[in-house]
């Protein structure tokens, strides 16, 4: 999740256009403009492990890309980070923030150890030959929200026909959720009116430029509303359960180092039961993570607690209420697959049993 977020360029391997099949190159190009665009605001990497006193063996150092820059949407990392549950699995980790259009190819480069990417870019990765492999999953429900004000009266997705909608462009995960919110509804971009704004879904759409913008649940719709504006909200994932985000490994770490796989996930997911405990100590351990929020003033905080706070909901479903805090759900992964290849993004047979495993998220 963003999310704030910036999901997911190459998705543009087999969107609008751009016929993949079974070459890799456009994933190399992708990213190279990813990678170009987001020099500007530089990879910024911050490491705060917290080896306990006295340890008698030397941590082993791994990097986790991030897939935005130091936000409060990351506290489970940094809890599991602050309260030493890395070091206790033997790991130093390292959190490098980029935008997520990087991460998949990092992964397979074997630059990062892991990373979070959301389940369509793991199988459209895969469909190009990627080893990449999702071991946990971070948000049970895909983020990605339609947003209104109120007084558009846009609540439905049968009030979006003829619509301006607003998205950063065709690509990511804010295009694959419109995408899939239209596909079930029997709907097609050509009944709305969608524009490439950019990442200014929430200034576009207060000042009046679109009627609607496609963001995050965690994001613009909270911002719109502590500024007093009355927002109407439609959910993807109430429409459609596409797999969301989730932490992604190369499938040879999965084969042959399954000890450091399994660590990790066990600490993070310790993390994240942490914070869903105490999210009031989460959001001060997170303090030294985010120094920018440490300085803001208290109505920022405040928000940010609200992001936080609706962060959480989506780590959590009926599904990882009965199978634990983690569990991959395969039936959203095949209608992640039918979707995208109904849709003809997916060009090539993924087998989902490659793409994911659930076998790490057992104590």
């Amino acid at each position: 999740m963003r999310r704030v977020l910036l999901l997911l360029a190459l998705l543009m391997l087999t969107a609008c256009g751009a016929d993949t099949g079974g070459t890799t190159t456009p994933v190399a190009t992708a990213v190279t403009a990813a990678s170009s665009a987001s020099s500007a605001t530089s990879a910024s990497m911050l490491s705060a492990s917290s080896e306990p006193a006295g340890s008698p063996q030397a941590l082993r150092a791994i990097t986790m890309a991030m897939p935005y820059t130091p936000n409060i949407q990351f506290a489970h990392f940094y809890v599991a980070d602050k309260k030493g549950y890395y070091a206790r699995q033997g790991l130093k980790v390292s959190f490098d923030y980029n935008y997520e259009t990087d991460v998949v190819q990092r992964i397979v480069q074997g630059s990062v150890q892991f990373g979070l990417s959301s389940g369509d870019s793991v199988l459209l990765a895969r469909a190009q030959g990627l080893p990449v492999v999702t071991v946990a999953t971070n948000s049970q429900k895909f983020p990605v929200v339609l947003f209104s004000k109120a007084d558009q009266n846009i609540k439905t997705p049968a009030d979006l026909r003829g619509k301006s909608v607003g998205i950063p462009g065709h690509f990511g995960a804010s295009y694959i959720g419109l995408l899939a919110l239209l596909y079930a509804n029997h709907l097609s971009e050509s009944d709305l009116n969608v524009q490439d704004i950019g990442f200014t879904q929430l200034a576009a759409v207060s000042q009046g430029k679109v009627q609607v913008g496609v963001g995050y649940a965690n994001n613009e719709p909270l911002v719109l509303s502590q500024q007093g504006v009355n927002v109407n909200v439609m959910r993807v994932s109430d429409y459609y359960p596409l797999a969301s985000d989730g932490l992604i490994t190369n499938a040879s770490m999965v084969s042959s180092d399954q000890a450091m796989v399994h660590g990790f996930v066990q600490a993070t997911l310790q993390g994240m039961r942490d914070v869903l405990a105490n999210p009031e100590e989460a959001f001060s351990i997170s303090l030294d993570y985010v120094p920018e929020l440490r300085k803001a003033d208290q109505s920022t905080q405040a928000l940010q607690k609200r992001v936080l706070q609706e962060t959480m909901t989506y780590w959590q479903s009926d599904v990882s209420a009965s199978q634990g805090l983690g569990y991959i759900d395969q039936h959203q992964w095949q209608a992640t697959e039918k979707f995208l290849t109904d849709s003809k993004l997916l060009k090539h047979d993924v087998d989902l049993s490659q793409a994911f495993t659930n076998q790490f998220i057992k104590p």
